[in-house]
């Protein structure tokens, strides 16, 4: 095939490393610089990736991906998390006067509303529970 000279061909080296499934790992610079490419008014997407020897549809998604406002190269770069007890918001802690729960059980529908007396709604629960058995 004769070389048209109107699609650029990358310099340096492409490829960092290939894992034991033969998957390539390309190097930064050389990302940055074929998604720079493909940028280019006119440019073939498939006709670079071809000449540089990437899969085109690869070509693409790192446009895509790159191309994102923001958007760096896709990296596994863990983050530092601290974990802390939040407090509760003052509306879980004190409960309005309408607010309630409605249980379904079988053919029974209970409503549980703020403020009821534990005791007796877990004899009310037991007291369902041996009904259904």
């Amino acid at each position: 095939m004769q070389d048209s000279g109107h699609i650029p061909i990358w310099p340096g080296k492409r490829i960092e490393s290939t894992n034991a499934r033969g998957r390539h790992r390309y190097h930064a610079a050389f990302k940055a610089w074929i998604v720079e490419q493909a940028r280019q008014p006119g440019m073939s997407l498939a006709g670079l990736a071809m000449r540089n020897q990437i899969n085109a549809n690869q070509l693409r998604r790192w446009v895509v991906v790159l191309q994102r406002p923001g958007c760096a190269e896709p990296s596994a770069v863990m983050l530092p998390v601290t974990l802390a007890a939040a407090p509760l918001p003052a509306a879980a802690t004190t409960a309005s006067p309408r607010a309630c729960i409605e249980l379904s059980i079988a053919d029974v529908t209970m409503r549980v509303h703020a403020g009821a007396d534990t005791q007796t709604l877990r004899a009310v629960l037991e007291a369902l529970r041996g009904d259904l058995r």
